[in-house]
């Protein structure tokens, strides 16, 4: 796992997104649900998450690639660790009885973004 992950705890939501001010470093911020609800397909390996990806055009700044889908992940901050390296950013949210608003939110800001610079 990335150092940088280990101390993030607690949390409903993790985005990691570009930092709009240094091209090399990536914004990583966790959020907790103000309605949590209650989980939903909870297995033994995981919880249910959302999850929503993206890359970065470099040469225009905007977002390509832009995909969501749920996943069973045992642990998210592991998950992105294999994504950030790869140039993947987005959103990883527990898929709970009221997180569907939150991500319906979420996708309508992500792709707003795919006509606006990012960096």
């Amino acid at each position: 796992m990335l150092d940088f992950l280990e101390d993030i705890e607690d949390y409903d939501a993790l985005f990691f997104l570009p930092d709009s001010e240094d091209d090399e470093s990536i914004h990583i911020k966790s959020s907790k649900y103000k309605t949590p609800g209650l989980p939903v397909s909870a297995t033994e390996i995981g919880s249910m998450w959302h999850i929503l990806l993206f890359k970065c055009n470099e040469e225009s700044g905007n977002v390509d690639n832009l995909d969501h889908f749920d996943a069973v992940l045992s642990d998210p901050r592991e998950y992105i660790s294999g994504l950030i390296p790869n140039g993947w950013f987005g959103l990883v949210a527990k898929k709970t009885t009221t997180s569907d608003i939150f991500m319906t939110d979420a996708l309508d800001k992500f792709n707003s973004m795919m006509y606006n610079t990012l960096i």
